[in-house]
This record gives structure tokens, C-alpha cells and sequence, in this order.
């Protein structure tokens, strides 16, 4: 017997999809803004989690620069909706991989957001290990979340959630896997079981049924799973009386809310799951990690065949008991429970990043930054400030640097360890070249009453007067608070560094100050960019801010 901790993906890791080839699991996740774009996670035993690779890898794939974040109104609240890649599916067939998706953009016209364009594709790979997945096959389909059905007589369906009515549907139709040409006429198949939102398809077949997973209502309050089947891919499809078959978590007393948009699957023992999304509950319904992934097992009804359907054990728990251990593979060495990623796969840089910017050594301790303008628009989304880091994992921790300043004294720079979720929700801790001062910044515009405190936290020495001595940044965070420190160290050389100077606060603030009904999760990483002051010119001359004894996880 063996306990697997929820979430099996912490962090940014919403909308999952998985598969399994022989005896490991592959899992693919949505990612939004972020390059690269599709993680891949792979398992022997669905405990531990290996992050393996990007399926979309290569900027020459697709492109980011619409995936802005947009702010709706909801009523008490607002949400977030960033662009970019949404709702991958993930399926295996005759030796190959597939995964279809949305790269959802958000175009601008004459200052203002228009409606979303859905740009819906399919990737494939013969090899999921080496992760050379094919440029994307475009299909035309106006809608997100689309699945792809491989039928035991060759043909190929891709079902989606429709946005050609009002209330949205799921709609279908045969599809050249090859070509991304529809075969067939596109249909609805099914409006949902609460006709609310019906999203994230997924088909299934058992014992000649064609099984329609849908989830609804909103990915928040309302989130549920619903299910339908019917003898044909394209339906009718009949509607099960005990629909929702995963229930609303609103009033659920559950460490784990907001469950929904998953995909069954079965073990190496014939065993069934489903894997879902999630929010992990802090306190006051606050998210800080943004949508997880979560594992459930599930299982058939049995006796009367013509009363067929899935029984998904809820609500979600935070520890799982799984009875059998399935077989290893060499490939994946992990320990246990724990999450790890192979050498340098899990950097992330926001939507198409100037990779001229951007110096990492293979260790990745080491990293060089040049600084982009702050006020740059690429297609109608802000530009990224030139901005590496990581997926937040652990609600507990800690991510420390240290920044080399002497060659930037005087110099027109802004460099730093910086929380970021997008372009409105930010928070940092900033050496200022120019005024030779730590900045302490907390933006977020998403609050109904928005947040920004920008304090000038210490004055290192007179502006322009050169200083020796690095700067040593350091960001503590726990599932309540979390809190930005610095102190001056000695200068970085083969001998190491020697540092017994006290950390300094430069700034704090509550976890649910960056708490909101949103898609997406936080990253830690290293910033830089030019300060731009209205109606003055200054420099913006090539400098490389170079971070050295980087650490964020």
C-alpha cells in the first residue's frame, strides 16, 4: 500500500490530459502564456512525476504575442482570462503520439480587446521521450478544448467546445489527422446536462458505447463533470440521470475546490482514474496556486450493461491510498511522491521572448539578462519584460539569487527577483542602477480595489558612486504570506562567495493579495528591463545583468 499526495502536479498545471504507453504514464497540461508552451510529465506508477519536455518547444511552432491576460467582471469578484494555450488533449495511436489544442488569442484593435480567436491545432511525435513534436497541423474549428477520438474503424473524430451558440455546446466531426480537413459536417453533439459552459471533451469507448466526459459551469464555483453516451462518435448522445458524475465543491467541506475538466484512463492493471484539475483550499477560498492536477479513483457500475457508466470517487482528498504498484521504467528516476524535471526543461519565459536577451549555463546557477523596454506592445499584448523563471511548486519555500551590481551603477537598469502571474498581477524586489536603490513593487490591478505599493526601501549609495559588494536577493513564501529580503555580500570568484551580513525586509504582503478567480499560476524567477520615465529620454544602452547562485525552488 502506498499514499499518492494531491496534487500529483503542483503549480501552474490546470486542464490535464494523460495516456499511457506500456507501463508509464504521459501527462500534458494547458500553459497559457508561457514559453515553452505543453509540459510533458511522464510516470511508472503515478506517484511520482518526471516534467520531461515541451511539446511546444520552438518559437517557429507558434506564436504567443496575443495570449493577453484580460479582466471580466463576475459580479463580486473579477476574473482573469489569459490567452494563449488551452485545453491540450493527449492520445496514442499506432505508434504515435498526438496532441490536439487552442492557442486562444486576444487580439487588439484601436486600443480595445476584441473577440477571442481560436487558432485550434494538432501536433504529433513518434518518439515522446526525445520531444521532436511536429509544427502544428491547423483545422478550423470555432471553439476551444477540442479532443480527438481514434475510432476502431480508422476514422478520426475531433469534438469541442463550440462557441457558434449562445449557451455553447460540444460539436464534432471526422477530421484528416494528416491535413486537419474536416470529413464530415460539423454537428452538436451534445449542450451539457446543465447546458452551463460545456467544455473539455473527452471520448471514450466501452463495451460498444461511445462515452461524451464534458465538464461545466465555470471552472470556479459552479465547476462539475458530466457524462452522456450514445452507439455512434458523433451521437445522439443520452444524457446519464446521475449527472454531475464529479459534483460542485461550493458546498463541500474539501481541502480541494473548484475540481472538474479532467480525463479518465485505466492503470497497468486494468484499474480506472481520473485526473482533473483543482484548487488547493488556504483559507477564505483563496487560490494562490492558481489550477493543479489532481488524481481520483474511478470505477464502472456493474451488472446491466445497458446501465453503464463511471463512478468517480469524491470529493477529492489530499492523500490517496493506491493498492498496486506498477511497473518501472529505467527512464524515470525520481524520488518518490516528489515531482523533479529533466535539466533545463522547466525554465519559462512569457510569450515570445527575445532569446537574444537571455544567457543560461548548464547548470543553470548562472544567468545573464539584457534589459527590454518596459513599454514595447507586440500585437496588442504587452511586450514581456525580459522575464526567466519557474512554475511555483511548493506552497512553502524559498527562491534566492545574487545580482553583481558593480557593472551596473549608473547605468539605466531594473533587475531582480520578481513573483509573477501576468502583466497585471506582479510583485518584486528591484536594484535600480540608476539611483543605486532596492525597490520593493506589489501590482495588482485585478482587485476590485486594485493594489500598488511601490517603496523605495533602501539607498545603497550616492546614484552613480560604484559599489563592490553583490546583492544578494531572497524571496520566503508560505501559504500566508510572502516576503522579499536582500542583504550585501561579497563578490562572487572561484573561491565562492562569504557573506555574514543580516537579511533585510524589503517588503511583505499577504498571499491573498494575489488571490483571484483566474486560469493560470504563479512564477518565481529573474527580471530585467530599462526604467522609462514619461517626457525624459534616457539610456537604453546593451547592459547584461548577470544573477549568479540561482535558486528557485
Amino acid at each position: 500500500m502506498m499514499l499518492i499526495n494531491n496534487p500529483i502536479i503542483p503549480g501552474f498545471a490546470p486542464d490535464p490530459s494523460i495516456i499511457r504507453i506500456g507501463n508509464t504514464f504521459f501527462l500534458v497540461n494547458s500553459s497559457f502564456h508561457l514559453f515553452p508552451g505543453l509540459p510533458i510529465y511522464a510516470s511508472s506508477d503515478l506517484l511520482s512525476w518526471k516534467h520531461i519536455g515541451n511539446a511546444i518547444s520552438r518559437q517557429s511552432q507558434l506564436s504567443l504575442a496575443e495570449s493577453s491576460a484580460l479582466i471580466h467582471d463576475r459580479g463580486a469578484a473579477n476574473l482573469v482570462g489569459t490567452g494563449g494555450l488551452w485545453a491540450p488533449t493527449m492520445r496514442h495511436h499506432d505508434g504515435i503520439t498526438y496532441i490536439v489544442c487552442t492557442n486562444v488569442a486576444h487580439p487588439e484593435i484601436v486600443g480595445k480587446p476584441t473577440w477571442p480567436r481560436f487558432d485550434n491545432f494538432i501536433l504529433c511525435t513518434t518518439d515522446i521521450w526525445a520531444g521532436n513534436w511536429s509544427d502544428p497541423v491547423p483545422f478550423d474549428f470555432n471553439g476551444m478544448d477540442p479532443d480527438i477520438f481514434f475510432d476502431d474503424d480508422g476514422r478520426v473524430y475531433i469534438m469541442g467546445s463550440s462557441w457558434n451558440t449562445k449557451d455553447g455546446a460540444i460539436n464534432g466531426f471526422e477530421v484528416d489527422i494528416n491535413t486537419g480537413a474536416k470529413l464530415s459536417e460539423e454537428k452538436v453533439i451534445w449542450a451539457g446536462a446543465i447546458k452551463n459552459t460545456p467544455e473539455g471533451p473527452h471520448v471514450y469507448k466501452k463495451d460498444d458505447w461511445y462515452f461524451l466526459l464534458i465538464a461545466e459551469g465555470g471552472t470556479h464555483d459552479n465547476h462539475q463533470m458530466s457524462i452522456a453516451r450514445s452507439r455512434s462518435p458523433l451521437g445522439p448522445y443520452e444524457s446519464y440521470e446521475g449527472n454531475p458524475v464529479l459534483k460542485p465543491t461550493t458546498n463541500i467541506e474539501t481541502e480541494i475546490m473548484y475540481t472538474g475538466h479532467g480525463d479518465l484512463f485505466q492503470d497497468n492493471e486494468g484499474e480506472w482514474w481520473l485526473t482533473c484539475l483543482g484548487v488547493r483550499k488556504v483559507r477564505d477560498g483563496q487560490s494562490i496556486m492558481g489550477r493543479e492536477t489532481f488524481l481520483t479513483p474511478a470505477k464502472w457500475t456493474s451488472g446491466d450493461p445497458e446501465n453503464l457508466w463511471p463512478v468517480i470517487q469524491q470529493p477529492i482528498r489530499p492523500l490517496l491510498d493506491l493498492p498496486r504498484h506498477t511497473s518501472s521504467v529505467a527512464e524515470i528516476s525520481t524520488d518518490k511522491g516528489q515531482l523533479t524535471a529533466q535539466a533545463g526543461v522547466d525554465w519559462v519565459w512569457i510569450r515570445d521572448p527575445d532569446m537574444s536577451l537571455y544567457k543560461v549555463d548548464d547548470t543553470g546557477k548562472s544567468v545573464s539578462l539584457r534589459p527590454s523596454s518596459t513599454e514595447v506592445k507586440v500585437k496588442g499584448a504587452p511586450a514581456s519584460i525580459t522575464f526567466i523563471g519557474k512554475r511555483q511548486r511548493q506552497l512553502t519555500g524559498q527562491a534566492r539569487v545574487v545580482l553583481r551590481q558593480a557593472e551596473l551603477v549608473g547605468k539605466n537598469t531594473l533587475s531582480g527577483l520578481m513573483y509573477y502571474k501576468d502583466e497585471h498581477r506582479h510583485a518584486s524586489i528591484t536594484f535600480d542602477s540608476m539611483a543605486s536603490t532596492i525597490v520593493f513593487e506589489l501590482v495588482n490591478k485585478v482587485k476590485r480595489e486594485p493594489i500598488h505599493r511601490r517603496e523605495i526601501v533602501c539607498h545603497l549609495k550616492s546614484a552613480g558612486e560604484a559599489d563592490s559588494n553583490d546583492l544578494e536577493f531572497l524571496l520566503v513564501h508560505t501559504e500566508l504570506s510572502m516576503e522579499f529580503r536582500y542583504r550585501s555580500c561579497l563578490p562572487i570568484n572561484g573561491f565562492g562567495k562569504v557573506s555574514e551580513v543580516p537579511w533585510s525586509t524589503a517588503g511583505s504582503f499577504d498571499t491573498g493579495d494575489m488571490s483571484d478567480l483566474d486560469f493560470t499560476g504563479p512564477c518565481i524567477g529573474l527580471f530585467a528591463a530599462h526604467a522609462i520615465v514619461p517626457g525624459e529620454t534616457v539610456s537604453t544602452e546593451a547592459v547584461w545583468c548577470e544573477f549568479h547562485s540561482v535558486s528557485l525552488l
